[in-house]
């Protein structure tokens, strides 16, 4: 069918009808003056079981159902929800399930737009599509004369329902409940319910949050039967007092009636610690027909309070005389006292992390498996904290993260990013909206208010700011004094009229803003809600957050953005690549390209290097010496509720990256907030000189604990003895064969029968090196100032700034390379180049000389002088290209994993072995990866042959089967809206998915002095660190080639001779 305009339609509708366009009834997805039509009022979430029974009063709908797509609201089966509508031949879709994931439509990736045309509060028409479902069930015949509910846990973004035929409701709201009586609808046996969805809504307005558009019934369809007297939904508050020791319970019970004559009904309340009864409660009350409340209260001694470290959870169950609930409970306080934001009496420093619902394969469908991994994961990296961003989750978390333990705040389902923050623009600050906001806000607080895990409201997200969201914030006021309210987007408190958010909250600050705020009289705690923005290979100077944050009472703590890259996985060639913005539906589509790459582990929860930085700098237990020397070592327990008692120190001393003793301590109970000194066992060693020394410490606990196996390690530090290293004896040793040296007008040749290295006298490189017969470069060692740009630097338009070093690469005027420097056991061979820009301008000198030894060692050292005027250089290094089959790699140095500059206090100096495909980190937008740095040495072999890498101080490496260039996609990916059209142009999509690298036959290897550091403050402008970029105007580094046979020579000889 041909769609037409919307305002089209009113208009022949009012001719025809004889009114008025106003007059015409809009659709209630189309009106902002309707939320819900015939919904139940929001309640906590909770399940009963019927006493004396074991029949369920409950029934999934989850499963498959009839299913038809329609691309506008013009074009969908009216009259489908009638029982004589025939169906049979509609598609079958998976519920809970997102269409576009189904082959239906497509999903659309944007951060700060709107998905689609707006113009608020109108909805778009031609672009609007509708999905309707339908499915039969059969209702239990022992339901009879209950009533009976639909609960329906999300559907994106508005829908209707009807029941064999006949109108139940209507309602909106794509992270939220909604929950409808059918009793009057239903009939013995078979049932139809038919729900129709509307991608786009009024309410779409509020749902502009920065993750993808998709649409369906995301979350549980469930039926469920509930007599006529009932608890309708209660309130509990467990709280702390008499110095945070005693638990007290305030428990209000709204009962229902649903009877037209008042009744009498027991209920009895209970406490209970596993099979232990702690309190009953049990009255008689007479409840007129409607609504009644009551209340229990009680004190318990000496409560164990639930914290994240100590989630100990009671059970409340209150019993009528047909139904029981059991409801897990926590007590727990939460205030803020003199400018710090308290949790049971302590300043707790939240380790956090933002959370979106994201699933590869599902979409916005999450299954308990992938949530229980999640909070496993979070749990071992030392987080203690999630935000749930950016609308409440879906039910079943809530009670998964109070059982296991995270602190959380929960957030209500309210962005509306794309209108701004102008005050005559923002939603949030617009009367007709208010209402919207409202009801969002009491629909979050509604349900997961019975929770110990929730410690904070947060009233929304980059909605702005006004009137709107001063009077969510007195409602919540009004209906929870007990926890705070958080709202980062608190503008200017004079146009709203008073304060509104508990916190003074802020995105992506640096962290001397943190301490200047810190070191000002604020009497509000300060939350950092999102920083340290994880976009592809990031997440840089955490440990300068860290210390600032752990100074000040005040600083409460950080929210990472954020936790798991939201790629959509799809198949090419049966090769699996994860999608992004701008992956799908016709060239018009908006997108934010892979902005929504984010995460600390991959869409199927692999693991990211980062995510070990991460545990590293969270963890809750520091070490320090001031004696290294001696054994002394002081641990400092930074938990807020864990006494150290039961943990082991394991530790170990190493020498040149190999263990020489090793030992366990049993850490005596250090309480929270305290230190106590521990003395290793290791005198008798020589620790002033001869190898280099480190000692690792690992705090581990011996039993299951939670989530956290035996032997997890909680902590772990590492430390250099101070002392002198041995000298390697680099003495040339009498000549077994002297060198020849054959110059020509294109090459220098130097060699003996043992080794052969060419030097090309056009380009001034060291192109060829064999030794023992064996060819080792495919291509030669050449000076390399660039590196193929991560997503933060695309987002500080480095590839601009910094685009004369990429310039160099084919752009390096030789100036001269000569032998200067001859005798049968040593050739010095000297070159000298100028790296130019492409408008021929010299940005730096670079000189080379090399040292070739007899035996085939070669010394390569190096100076770079930068000129003043130009930009800092992204690597000074080199490049060389090895045949492909030298692909084992041992090395000395920070490992195993990647680590940068500004990212390796996680990666512990040692020996390490493994593969060149190991060294490979796929992140889905293909970029700069797996680096190693503070390396003393490197090598790579076969069985044949090796060659060798010794640093003359430190040096850094990264290895890989792809030239730099395979990394690097032709034209930018849109990232944010300042990048404009033609930032996205790449219309051939090169160089953008994991799978469009096809492995070379061959190993790139660069040898380096270093990278500029990843940064990660944001990744839309902000720059690495000065401290972390290779700033000065000259540098000096040298290391010495060594090629081996790979059958014989042995690698310890060869670094410690």
């Amino acid at each position: 069918m041909k769609t037409i305009n919307w305002v089209v339609f009113l208009a022949i509708t009012a001719v025809i009808f004889g009114c008025d366009v106003d007059e015409v009834k809009r659709p209630h997805w189309n009106n902002i003056d309707v939320i819900r039509e015939n919904v139940e009022e929001p309640r906590a979430i909770f399940t009963t079981t019927r006493n004396d029974t074991e029949l369920r009063y409950s029934k999934s709908l989850n499963g498959s159902w009839k299913f038809n797509y329609a691309s506008t609201p013009l074009e969908r089966p009216i009259g489908f929800e009638k029982l004589d509508y025939d169906v049979s031949e509609w598609a079958e879709i998976p519920v809970p399930g997102n269409w576009e994931r189904h082959g239906f439509g497509y999903p659309i990736y944007v951060n700060v737009p709107y998905p689609f045309a707006i113009d608020e509060p109108n909805v778009p028409q031609d672009n609007n599509p509708v999905g309707s479902y339908r499915r039969d069930f059969l209702l239990p015949e022992y339901w009879q004369g209950d009533e009976v509910f639909l609960y329906l846990g999300a559907v994106s973004s508005a829908f209707y329902v009807w029941v064999n035929g006949e109108y139940v409701g209507y309602s909106e709201g794509s992270k939220t409940s909604s929950e409808f009586r059918i009793g009057d609808k239903l009939s013995a046996g078979n049932n139809t319910i038919a729900i129709e969805v509307y991608r786009w809504s009024t309410g779409s307005y509020l749902e502009d949050q920065d993750f993808w558009s998709l649409s369906g019934i995301q979350r549980d369809v469930t039926l469920y039967a509930r007599p006529a007297v009932r608890v309708r939904d209660f309130e509990v508050r467990a709280g702390l007092e008499n110095d945070y020791v005693d638990g007290v319970l305030e428990a209000e019970i709204e009962l229902l009636n649903d009877s037209k004559a008042a009744a009498v009904s027991d209920i009895e309340v209970q406490i209970t610690d596993g099979d232990t009864l702690l309190h009953r409660s049990k009255r008689s009350v007479t409840l007129e027909p409607g609504k009644s409340v009551e209340f229990f209260q009680t004190t318990l001694p000496n409560v164990r309070a639930w914290s994240a470290e100590k989630p100990d959870l009671y059970t409340l169950v209150i019993k009528t005389p047909q139904e029981t609930i059991s409801q897990p409970i926590g007590f727990r306080t939460t205030e803020i006292v003199d400018g710090r934001f308290l949790i049971n009496g302590r300043a707790v420093k939240l380790k956090g992390v933002n959370l979106h619902e994201h699933h590869e394969v599902m979409g916005h469908v999450v299954d308990e498996m992938t949530m229980m991994k999640d909070i496993s994961l979070m749990k071992q990296a030392n987080m203690n904290a999630v935000r749930n961003s950016h609308y409440p989750h879906q039910d079943a978390w809530y009670e998964l993260v109070s059982r296991h333990g995270l602190y959380m705040i929960d957030e209500a389902n309210i962005e509306s990013h794309g209108y701004g923050y102008e005050h005559n623009e923002t939603l949030g600050n617009k009367p007709h909206w208010e209402k919207h906001h409202l009801d969002r806000t009491q629909r979050m607080y509604e349900r997961s208010k019975n929770f110990p895990a929730v410690v904070i409201w947060s009233l929304g997200n980059e909605a702005g700011d006004g009137s709107n969201l001063g009077a969510t914030y007195r409602w919540l006021k009004a209906r929870d004094k007990s926890r705070p309210i958080q709202y980062e987007t608190e503008g200017d408190i004079a146009d709203v009229g008073e304060r509104h958010s508990d916190f003074h909250s802020s995105m992506y600050w640096r962290y001397w803003d943190l301490e200047k705020y810190a070191q000002t009289a604020n009497d509000r705690p300060f939350l950092l809600i999102e920083y340290s923005h994880a976009m592809g290979n990031s997440s840089g100077n955490l440990r300068e957050y860290w210390d600032v944050i752990e100074k000040f009472d005040s600083l409460s703590g950080a929210f990472i953005w954020d936790w798991v890259d939201q790629g959509l996985i799809e198949y090419e060639d049966g090769v699996p690549y994860w999608t992004y913005g701008g992956d799908y539906g016709p060239d018009d589509v908006p997108s934010s390209g892979n902005f929504n790459f984010n995460g600390l582990v991959f869409p199927n929860r692999n693991i990211q290097p980062a995510y070990w930085e991460v545990k590293r700098v969270y963890q809750h237990v520091r070490f320090s010496s001031d004696s290294l020397l001696s054994g002394v070592i002081k641990v400092e327990n930074n938990y807020d509720f864990t006494n150290l008692d039961g943990f082991e120190l394991h530790w170990s001393l190493v020498a040149d990256g190999k263990a020489l003793l090793d030992g366990v301590l049993n850490v005596p109970p250090i309480r929270p907030g305290s230190s106590e000194t521990l003395h290793l066992p290791y005198k008798g060693h020589d620790l002033h000189s001869g190898p280099e020394h480190h000692i690792l410490l690992q705090l581990v606990h011996p039993e299951q604990n939670g989530l956290l196996a035996p032997g997890h390690i909680y902590a772990e530090q590492q430390f250099r003895i101070p002392g002198d290293t041995a000298p390697r004896d680099d003495a040339t040793l009498a000549s077994a064969e002297a060198l020849i040296v054959n110059e020509t007008k294109e090459t220098i040749d130097i060699g003996n029968s043992k080794f052969a290295i060419t030097f090309d006298r056009p380009t001034g490189l060291l192109s060829q090196l064999t030794y023992n017969g064996e060819d080792l470069l495919v291509a030669p060692l050449s000076p390399n100032t660039w590196r193929a740009p991560t997503d933060n630097d695309f987002g500080n338009y480095m590839p601009t700034w910094a685009a004369v070093w990429q310039q160099t690469a084919d752009k390096q005027f030789i100036g001269s390379i000569q032998v200067v420097s001859e005798d049968e056991n040593i050739v010095i061979v000297k070159s000298s180049r100028s790296l130019v820009s492409d408008d021929r301008l010299e940005v730096a000198k670079w000189d080379t000389d090399y040292k070739i030894h007899w035996d085939g060692r070669v010394h390569v050292n190096n100076h770079f002088s930068r000129a003043p005027d130009i930009p800092v250089p992204p690597r000074i290094g080199m490049n060389m290209e090895l045949r492909r089959s030298l692909d084992t790699v041992d090395w000395f140095g920070r490992g195993p994993h990647e680590n940068y500059s500004d990212r390796k206090e996680s990666a512990n100096v040692g020996r390490y072995h493994n593969l060149v495909n190991d060294h490979y980190v796929p992140y889905l937008r293909p970029q700069e990866n797996g680096y190693k740095t503070d390396v003393r040495w490197v090598a790579l072999s076969d069985d044949a042959a090796g060659i060798l890498f010794i640093a003359d101080d430190l040096i850094s490496f990264g290895v890989s089967h792809y030239r730099l260039e395979d990394l690097v996609p032709p034209v930018k990916i849109a990232i944010t809206t300042e990048d404009g059209p033609a930032a996205s142009e790449n219309n051939e999509r090169v160089n953008v998915h994991v799978n469009d690298l096809i492995p070379r036959d061959l190993i790139s290897l660069n040898i380096d002095l270093g990278q500029m550091g990843l940064g990660g403050d944001d990744s839309w402008g902000k720059r690495t660190l000065l401290e972390y970029s290779l700033s000065e105007l000259n540098y000096r580094y040298g290391f010495t080639v060594i090629p081996f046979n790979g059958k014989s020579d042995r690698l310890e000889k060869l670094v410690y001779r």
